[in-house]
């Protein structure tokens, strides 16, 4: 069974990693030859500190030419799970601490979901999300325009005909969250936004448990848009941070994971948590801010 990789594994000899890489098909290869290499690194065969073999014997192991080596290598080099210097060739480096917030759904899709590492990987996400959507809205509440508002609206509509669809749902579920994420003003969350946006293409099967309630989810767009109107951004924050903690750990709990809580709080209905702070955060006429 594959394991998630130490933080700190020892290096792999070159002639192992020869060993453990066998020719790929020529359909796709330089996705092919960059899937295997990178399937073998985030599966801890080839550790990070391990010297990759040369181009040369590299090339020949994979049944590909070095052009398409180094390409493959190239987009390796990009996620951060290697790094190539003239004349010293091409090293492992620890995807823990050069990789991006993409490197989850990378891991998790090279260990199998009984693992333990699987669940600690999707907690992660989880709590990337929980974080990022409360931060999000927070700071849209000081900064967003009348505007925004109107787009989200328009768009929290809509959700209803995606219904059927989980992967349709979701998609327009991502695209309220950007709406908020730029009313936010925040580069930076956009760039983490766009982890997530590939998921109905990288995890389509995970999104679709992930939106199993589709319907009960309808009356939380109209929950954001009051607290994006009312401005209190503390209220927000702490509204969101509750609801999605209660309902990440219900979820947990619906579909058989151990590390959900049992407390009452976990299990609070989030319609009332998020309704509560929305009155208590009403709208308050010529307080909408702007950049």
């Amino acid at each position: 069974m594959k394991k998630l990789p130490p933080p700190t594994p020892a290096p792999t000899d070159p002639t192992e990693t020869l060993a453990a890489i066998g020719p790929v098909a020529r359909s796709s290869v330089v996705d092919a030859v960059s899937d295997r290499l990178r399937n073998e690194i985030l599966a801890g065969r080839i550790a990070a500190g391990s010297r990759l073999p040369s181009e040369r014997e590299l090339s020949l192991a994979l049944g590909v030419n070095r052009l398409t080596l180094r390409a493959a290598l190239a987009r390796l080099e990009a996620m951060g799970l290697v790094s190539t210097r003239h004349g010293s060739g091409t090293e492992v480096v620890s995807w823990r601490e050069r990789a991006g917030l993409e490197a989850l759904t990378m891991v998790m899709n090279s260990l199998e979901r009984e693992e333990p590492a699987w669940l600690e990987l999707l907690t992660s996400l989880l709590e990337v999300r929980r974080v990022l959507v409360s931060e999000a809205v927070a700071l849209a509440a000081e900064r967003h325009t009348e505007e925004d508002l109107v787009v989200i609206k328009q768009l929290a509509a809509e959700q209803v005909k995606y219904l059927p669809d989980p992967l349709a749902f979701a998609r327009g579920d991502l695209a309220i969250q950007r709406v908020i994420v730029r009313a936010a003003r925040n580069v930076g969350f956009e760039l983490i936004l766009n982890s997530f946006a590939r998921f109905p293409e990288e995890q389509p099967e995970l999104l679709a448990e992930l939106y199993d309630r589709r319907e009960e989810s309808l009356p939380f767009y109209d929950v954001l848009v009051e607290l994006v109107r009312a401005g209190d951004a503390e209220a927000a924050r702490h509204a969101l941070r509750a609801a999605f903690d209660a309902m990440d750990q219900e979820w947990l709990a619906r579909h058989g994971h151990k590390t959900a809580r049992a407390s009452d709080r976990a299990r609070a209905k989030t319609p009332s948590i998020l309704g509560k702070a929305a009155t208590k955060s009403a709208p308050k006429k010529g307080k909408t801010q702007r950049p």
